[in-house]
């Protein structure tokens, strides 16, 4: 199993918590009433470089328990992080939040999934 291969997903969960664990964060430009599309993509990359280093560790799971697994991973640590933002000034957990970020996590397994469909099942393909 290669390391380096987890470096990406590790170091996106990292800005997500920094920029969660800031009391005002940026907004980036984006227009008001946009912040759950932020939520679903920021989740999407993280389940999406999750995935790929999954995949490429060559593991014995099969593809879809694989795909579960780091959807599973990706929606606790939505959880958690959602948890953690009750202790931020200014910041609250919000479901629609968490659900956002949900939905951004199946869409990034999912690409990766359609990714690997098109090239044919070959991970390093797909990168």
């Amino acid at each position: 199993m290669s390391v380096s291969r987890w470096v990406p997903p590790v170091l996106w969960a990292g800005v997500i918590v920094a920029l969660s664990s800031w009391p005002q964060p940026p907004e980036f430009g984006a227009p008001p009433g946009t912040d759950k599309v932020v939520h679903g993509w920021m989740y999407a990359v993280l389940a999406f470089l999750s995935v790929r280093a999954a995949w490429s560790s060559r593991t014995r799971w099969t593809p879809w328990v694989l795909a579960l697994a780091v959807l599973a991973g990706a929606v606790l640590f939505a959880a958690a992080d959602e948890w953690h933002q009750r202790f931020i000034p200014t910041r609250s957990a919000e479901l629609f939040d968490w659900l956002a970020d949900a939905v951004g996590a199946l869409v990034g397994v999912a690409a990766y999934r359609l990714t690997m469909l098109s090239s044919k099942a070959r991970p390093e393909a797909a990168l």
